[in-house]
């Protein structure tokens, strides 16, 4: 009786005492290491070196927190006529995912390439944060990303030069007064929701042409300081006469490590992080041709007068981009909208992926996805993640994935054949990306890397 009554005493009292804090840190800072171009960004490769920076006495750095801020500015500049009226912030944007200005990158830990720089190897980054990311992660922080895919329903196909959308597939339809039919049978004159989206995401107008009507906006001066405290970039209106700039929009690019590459989800916690980052951003002129003497060319630099530092910086805890590296966006179209594939099938060595060769449909793809994709694919209707719904990925985004992994003979080189039927009623262009594993042992109080192999 005394030992129960002891028993419940000791409850009694443990239930009065508040849990005791786990404390795994004491503290916590955001370093930053500016880049070694010191302003200089002609050839469009950034190098930023972290080797001894991110070293010492200052605790264990987190790389899959960490992220790469790019103030850039992009200028539309007329011709040699004048226009009708100058830009306004609505006429051009990012495409969706902001990662997308990078087109290549190569990563050394402790002097050791772990990530070498290739054309493409990027793309990958847009089939992640379609399978991966939910609905509800977007609704919180796309626009700080630009993650917002386009519509299926508001792509249009023009074969006349003339066309105000552009020749051949697009999908850059922005505002649309009334829902009506258009010239093809069945077709729909809606917006694209995504591109839209990403357009209203756009940096708020500065300078003598400001978006809002705040109090605090006593003119240009005021509105410029707003735009460089809230570090969001500014877009600065131009002038419709003949060879002067039209409008210029000024980024504030935010880039996640993890959304240029998967390795950086497994640096968490390392102590002296001896790191070597270089990236190319994409770079050139796009020019759109309203007549033969009106000509708007954009064109990449860096400018300070909106931002508050004028140099890329790798936070650890002035482009365009490249047209064919995101799938998922506007014209020119990457994805051929209509096409599919019949007796799809992925052969390595001897043995083939599918029993049966496909006529791959939309739940093959989340099958692949539901072995693949981060927590769940869509093994339960409670935790579903990913981006693409069953109309956008039948109508227009038709990437086709399969797992290959294997479980034997993982050492032994095989050769991997793609094979099937394109239904289409066009030639397509196939770009294959081949996603292997790589395995990374290191050392997470000193930084070294003892032992990385690629499988």
């Amino acid at each position: 009786m005394s030992e129960t009554q002891l028993s419940d005493q000791y409850l009694y009292q443990s239930s009065l005492k508040s849990d005791p804090e786990i404390k795994v840190s004491s503290g916590k800072r955001v370093p930053f290491v500016i880049d070694l171009n010191q302003g200089s960004y002609q050839n469009g490769v950034i190098t930023i070196d972290a080797t001894a920076q991110l070293n010492g006495s200052e605790g264990f750095a987190c790389l899959r927190d960490a992220y790469i801020m790019l103030p850039y500015k992009v200028s539309m500049k007329n011709g040699g006529a004048s226009q009708t009226a100058a830009a306004n912030r609505f006429c051009a944007t990012l495409k969706c995912g902001n990662w997308n200005v990078i087109d290549s990158m190569s990563l050394e830990l402790n002097g050791k390439t772990i990530v070498s720089m290739a054309d493409y190897k990027l793309f990958w980054n847009n089939v992640r944060a379609q399978t991966s990311y939910s609905t509800q992660y977007v609704e919180k922080h796309g626009a700080e990303s630009f993650l917002y895919p386009d519509a299926a329903q508001s792509a249009l196909y023009s074969s006349g030069t003339s066309s105000t959308t552009g020749d051949g597939y697009s999908n850059n339809t922005a505002f649309s007064s009334a829902f009506a039919t258009t010239g093809p049978s069945g077709g729909a004159s809606i917006p694209n929701d995504g591109f839209v989206r990403r357009l209203l995401s756009n940096p708020p107008n500065a300078g003598s042409d400001f978006s809002t009507s705040w109090p605090s906006v006593g003119g240009a001066a005021a509105s410029t300081t707003i735009s460089n405290q809230t570090a969001r970039g500014a877009f600065v209106a131009g002038a419709a006469t003949a060879n002067a700039i039209m409008g210029t929009w000024n980024y504030m690019r935010k880039v996640k490590l993890t959304d240029l590459h998967p390795v950086f989800k497994e640096l968490d916690l390392m102590a002296n992080p001896q790191i070597r980052l270089r990236f190319r951003v994409n770079q050139g002129t796009s020019s759109v041709a309203v007549d033969a003497s009106k000509v708007n060319a954009l064109e990449p630099t860096i400018d300070g007068t909106y931002m508050p530092f004028t140099t890329s910086r790798l936070g650890s805890t002035s482009v365009l981009v490249l047209e064919f590296q995101s799938p998922f966006d506007s014209a020119p179209w990457t994805l051929h909208p209509g096409s599919s594939i019949r007796n799809f099938n992925v052969r390595i060595g001897s043995q083939q992926t599918f029993d049966i060769s496909h006529d791959y449909d939309f739940h093959h793809f989340t099958n692949e996805i539901a072995k693949i994709a981060s927590i769940n694919g869509d093994l339960t209707p409670e935790l579903v993640n990913g981006l693409l719904d069953y109309q956008t990925w039948s109508l227009t985004n038709r990437v086709l994935i399969a797992d290959v992994s294997r479980l034997t003979e993982r050492d032994v080189p095989q050769a991997i054949q793609v094979s099937g039927v394109n239904a289409g009623c066009q030639g397509t262009n196939m770009l294959v990306l081949v996603v292997s594993e790589q395995e990374l042992s290191y050392d997470r109080l000193t930084g070294e890397v003892l032992d990385f192999t690629t499988a």
